[in-house]
């Protein structure tokens, strides 16, 4: 899992966008960008940005990734993300069930607002959906 942080200097690092592509995104100064590219010391460049500049940064890269997953390999982003959200629909609704029935733990209830919690987290935050797709991706290589 990269962090923001890692994410801002991939973005910076990649020559598939241009500098101009990356200031129109981020508002970041076309000078400043230019010269960190130059320099090719983008890890310090980037640590000393203000923390709304590397998260647009971060947000621009994952852009790229999600539009670069969704171009080239038939929609499979947008794909996961409908399958995460149907999990999270049924699994809160498995879990109201359990609830309502005479095996209903007290906190079936709590735990459906807590994967409801999850799934906002989840679904608002690009980073984290781009780690669990790429987690999904690895057939199953950490589960045995």
């Amino acid at each position: 899992m990269l962090t923001d942080i890692d994410r801002a200097i991939e973005l910076l690092k990649d020559d598939s966008i241009t500098t101009s592509e990356i200031q129109q995104a981020t508002g970041i100064e076309l000078k400043a960008l230019t010269e960190a590219r130059a320099t090719k010391n983008v890890s310090k460049f980037v640590n000393n940005l203000k923390y709304s500049e590397v998260i647009s940064l971060a947000d621009c890269f994952n852009d790229l990734q999600i539009n670069y997953l969704n171009e080239n390999d038939d929609n499979d982003f947008y794909k996961f993300v409908i399958r995460m959200g149907d999990w999270f629909d049924e699994s809160i609704g498995i879990q109201t069930e359990y609830y309502h029935s005479d095996e209903g733990l007290d906190d079936d209830l709590m735990v459906a607002t807590a994967i409801q919690t999850l799934n906002d987290i989840s679904t608002h935050n690009k980073s984290i959906m781009l780690d669990l797709y790429f987690s999904y991706c690895r057939d199953e290589q950490n589960m045995m």
